[in-house]
């Protein structure tokens, strides 16, 4: 859609705009809380499964040194060591009691611990806590008194998983249906490491249930549910025994210490975290459901959508609002150019405004409208040559469309708020209009004419949006030469709107003034697209033609204006190729300054 109204455009714009801004603004920060939650949620869930991980730890690692006490207890190996000699048919009731107390006083205050006793299953032997005794022919007894046979140091301890503790005497009653933990460790001569004979093995049975009080605490918090793995991928404990890990998670929980990932399980999306025991190599692992996470995202996607709408409902509202009041100064100006660009130049706008830079603006635009008036009617009053006049007409038209093309580009960046760009044009156009309206002399100092171009050229880059660029380079020694006021001006417009705005990339023109012998040589070169062979042949001959001289504007006002003040000593030549860019020179001769002043007499002839 578009619209014919300047400030219904910049409205629209800025409300696709701000639309475009803040809903990008708005899925970044959805997508930013929700990352930050995820990263939230996986970081509170792993430090609670390390943190119930270390609690397991801690208790496990002090039945472990528990186990040590007892295995280095000299008086113990000393026991054991005597009833096992003479065939094994020592063992004096005295012995078994002392035992009795030494494991009694270390495990008796743990009231989780489903039993504890020594045993000798090459002789036969047992030293349990009460009046109860084990079967020895138990195959998970065999299998410890086996693992530890051959064990050439003492002090070594090991954990088993889950199993029956079908080994007790009275394992049939109901209080023996749950499974237990089992921590077992050598007895053998820890003073003398040489000694190879095992003396007994020392079991502690540890109830599973009991470490339901350790995950108690953590599954009241974020709904997190777990389990214990040991090291033969056998589940120990599980919360909740309807969840189950595949074979292949199984096998990730061993392939690292620690981490997580996540998994559907049970047809919901869950984070599954898990670390390692240092005691038992054991794994811990934690199952915390998605359905949290998700209603924290619902709560941030309403809030977010809450706030973004509200947001470009007021953005447009006050963005209207300042529109409206900053165009208004400038559609003014604008419809007034629009008037003089119809040819009334007695008409006058108004001074008065709230903003600095228009008022200026205003300022300047009457002051030239003023001069321009007095120039037109000086330059009829004394019958000027007739090129010369031609001349001055055709830039009295020119002058209003280039200050218009500025006062449009001073109009859109008051409404981007770009203050110091407006300064930077409005201060170029009030020196360009200076030079054109307080300079009345049509031969100026070469240093000017560049001073002039320099504004030009800075005011165009702004209006291109920084994409021309420009070189001027000048020999110091020239500068104080005269030549045509606005003579470099048409050439520059020349190169942007006939040869760079319909080139893609960077504009550049570049300026190079040199002093040579009897003259001085100005070349302007611009990237532009160049200029046909066809089209260069064309105008090369409407230069050098009188007839058609009068009629046209840029070029053949250039070449008009340097015959009639410099004769035949000028010279204008154009080279172009289509495609590269092209290059104008200017070869004018060198005058002579008389006081200050330039010498009509020397410079028409």
């Amino acid at each position: 859609m578009k619209f014919k109204s300047f400030k219904s455009s910049i409205i629209l714009y800025f409300a696709i705009l701000i639309c475009v801004s803040l809903s990008v603004l708005g899925i970044i920060s959805y997508q930013t809380f929700s990352s930050f939650t995820k990263k939230e949620m996986i970081k509170s869930t792993t430090s609670i499964t390390n943190q119930v991980n270390q609690s397991l730890d801690v208790y496990l690692h002090e039945i472990k040194d528990s186990l040590h006490f007892l295995a280095i207890d000299q008086n113990l190996i000393t026991i054991l060591e005597d009833s096992i000699t003479e065939g094994g048919v020592y063992e004096s009731q005295q012995d078994r009691a002392r035992i009795s107390i030494l494991l009694t006083n270390i495990f008796s205050e743990k009231s989780d611990i489903r039993g504890y006793f020594i045993y000798n299953y090459d002789h036969r032997k047992q030293y349990i806590n009460s009046a109860q005794s084990i079967d020895f022919d138990s195959p998970f007894l065999k299998k410890v008194w086996f693992d530890f046979k051959n064990s050439k140091y003492a002090l070594q301890i090991k954990f088993y998983g889950a199993h029956k503790p079908d080994y007790y005497d009275n394992y049939r009653s109901k209080s023996d249906l749950n499974n237990v933990i089992t921590i077992a460790a050598n007895i053998k001569d820890a003073y003398d490491p040489s000694n190879p004979n095992l003396y007994g093995v020392a079991v502690f049975d540890y109830n599973i249930n009991k470490l339901k009080n350790i995950f108690e605490s953590i599954q009241t918090q974020l709904d997190i549910q777990s389990f214990v793995v040991d090291d033969g991928k056998q589940v120990i404990y599980q919360s909740d025994p309807t969840l189950l890990l595949t074979e292949s998670d199984m096998e990730s929980l061993f392939q690292d210490t620690s981490g997580y990932w996540i998994r559907t399980v049970n047809g919901t999306n869950m984070l599954i975290a898990y670390s390692t025991s240092s005691v038992t190599g054991w794994k811990t692992v934690s199952m915390l459901p998605f359905t949290q996470f998700n209603k924290k995202l619902s709560v941030i996607r309403d809030t977010t959508l809450v706030l973004l709408t509200i947001m470009i409902v007021i953005t447009i509202a006050l963005a209207s609002i300042i529109t409206i009041r900053t165009t208004q100064p400038i559609l003014k100006l604008v419809a007034f150019m629009k008037e003089v660009g119809t040819g009334k130049l007695d008409i006058r706008i108004d001074r008065q405004t709230e903003y600095e830079e228009i008022m200026v603006l205003n300022r300047g635009i009457n002051n030239m409208l003023d001069k321009m008036k007095e120039l037109i009617a000086d330059s009829i009053k004394q019958q000027l040559l007739q090129k010369e006049a031609e001349y001055s007409a055709l830039q009295a038209k020119m002058n209003p469309h280039f200050l218009y093309n500025t006062l449009q580009s001073i109009s859109s960046l008051s409404i981007l708020g770009r203050n110091q760009d407006i300064e930077l044009v409005t201060h170029s156009l009030r020196e360009m209009l200076h030079y054109s309206l307080y300079q009345m002399n049509d031969m100026v100092q070469i240093k000017d004419e560049i001073r002039s171009v320099e504004n030009y050229l800075r005011i165009q880059n702004i209006r291109y949006a920084g994409r021309l660029q420009s070189v001027i380079q000048a020999d110091d020694d020239v500068l104080e030469y005269p030549i045509n006021k606005f003579i470099l001006q048409p050439i520059f417009e020349n190169s942007l709107y006939h040869g760079l705005e319909s080139k893609e990339g960077t504009w550049m023109i570049n300026l190079l003034i040199q002093n040579e012998t009897d003259h001085i040589r100005i070349v302007v070169k611009d990237n532009g697209i160049g200029i046909t062979e066809q089209r260069l042949s064309i105008i090369n001959q409407e230069l050098y033609s009188a007839a058609s001289s009068t009629s046209r504007i840029g070029l053949m006002s250039i070449a008009n204006r340097l015959a009639l003040r410099f004769s035949s000593q000028s010279k204008l030549k154009i080279e172009s190729e289509w495609g590269q860019g092209t290059t104008i020179t200017l070869i004018i001769p060198k005058l002579i300054s008389l006081g200050g002043v330039w010498d009509a007499n020397d410079i028409t002839n």
